[in-house]
């Protein structure tokens, strides 16, 4: 019987080292996988940060820029002559990627847009603007390179802090009713596109 159990020993220990040896050749290819899934989560979180942080109001003011700065390849906060407002944003769960380039694309619900010149024009309800930012991989950091739109997109509430904070600062009668004028607008509209 030792012999017969020395024999079925032997048939079980060859048989987990040949399944172990097939399933180590296998790892490769997950592993692979695996990787292009890392480096694409990594890619929306680095974009998913730069999105709360714009949605928080750190483009509207220079003291904020100093946060965005280290997710993005350019080094100044971009000129803008008008600001659009949001809801909310979604960013796509699944990035793009060509040539070591990766594409994101995030959904703003916009709410309206202020133009530094004009004043606050509302939206039509359930308006949706589609933004792409490309990452790059840049001296071995993941960055924001470009942008389809380089417009602040900062929530209601942070958009109502900053024109109070111009309103504040007026000393032209022009600018003070501007900013009066999309005070008044913006308070009077829901928060939520979906508000009635």
């Amino acid at each position: 019987m030792s012999l017969l159990l020395l024999r079925r020993s032997l048939l079980v220990l060859a048989f987990v080292v040949g399944s172990t040896r097939f399933a180590g050749a296998q790892m490769g290819l997950p592993l692979g996988h695996l990787e292009q899934d890392t480096k694409s989560a990594d890619v929306r979180e680095l974009v998913s940060k730069y999105c709360r942080l714009d949605y928080e109001g750190a483009r509207l003011d220079g003291q904020g820029w100093s946060k965005v700065e280290p997710l993005v390849s350019w080094r100044s906060n971009p000129e803008y002559a008008e600001i659009n407002v949001i809801a909310r944003y979604t960013v796509d769960p699944e990035p793009a990627s060509s040539h070591g380039k990766y594409t994101v694309t995030v959904h703003y619900r916009l709410l309206g847009s202020y133009n530094l010149t004009m004043g606050y024009v509302r939206e039509a309800p359930n308006s949706v603007q589609d933004v792409q930012y490309a990452v790059t991989n840049t001296s071995g950091e993941l960055r924001i390179s470009d942008s389809e739109n380089s417009l602040p997109h900062p929530s209601r509430a942070a958009m109502l802090k900053w024109l109070n904070d111009k309103l504040n600062a007026a000393q032209d009668e022009p600018a003070k009713i501007r900013y009066q004028n999309a005070l008044r607008q913006l308070q009077a509209q829901p928060a939520s596109p979906f508000a009635k």
